[in-house]
């Protein structure tokens, strides 16, 4: 009988082992993401996060070589920068629109959706306010000067030597004929 209870104690107590061995496999972001809700301030504040460091880099980028710079910085590093930021706060983050330049980044029905609405707040001259739904955290991205540089009217705010750049590194191109104060895209940040 002990000999029975000692085999039990031991297979339990293993068990126990690898139970935990997994638990502290899991890093520290995924388990707090997974198990608790991630509040709309830190969801901003993510948002936030990406927006400046992609602001950054390409003020930098245009400052050292102009539009046609920041169009090749766009076109290698944007969509891992963003990525950057999802592995450093364990979440989905992502760029969309309803008129993408690279095709990844087009918005789904839900997204398309949301983008309309923030279209018709700013026409109505509405404050637009990010929006969280059960999965998704979404904040409305909108054109400034800096944006029309790529973004812009062709012949008026992009210069020949970016559309250009343009055409060659994106030739599906759907992204130019932006006004200042017109909303571009969204940041999504998947919750859960």
């Amino acid at each position: 009988m002990k000999k029975i209870i000692l085999i039990a104690s031991v297979f339990l107590l293993a068990v126990q082992c690898s139970e935990n061995q997994s638990e502290t496999s899991v890093s520290p972001t995924q388990t707090k993401t997974a198990t608790t809700e991630i509040s709309t301030d830190s969801l901003k504040n993510y948002a936030g996060e990406t927006k400046k460091l992609l602001v950054k880099n390409l003020t930098q980028k245009i400052e050292e070589g102009g539009a046609e710079n920041a169009l090749e910085f766009c076109n290698i590093e944007a969509m891992p920068l963003t990525k950057s930021m999802s592995e450093k706060h364990g979440l989905q983050i992502s760029r969309v629109t309803d008129k993408p330049r690279n095709s990844s980044n087009l918005a789904n029905d839900e997204e398309l959706k949301l983008i309309e609405k923030y279209k018709q707040q700013i026409l109505a001259g509405e404050t637009l306010a990010p929006t969280r739904t059960a999965t998704h955290y979404y904040e409305p991205l909108v054109t400034n000067a800096m944006c029309l540089q790529c973004h812009g009217e062709k012949g008026k705010n992009i210069q020949t030597k970016t559309l250009e750049k343009i055409a060659q590194l994106y030739p599906n191109d759907l992204a130019t004929g932006y006004k200042e104060n017109e909303v571009r895209g969204l940041i999504s940040i998947k919750t859960n």
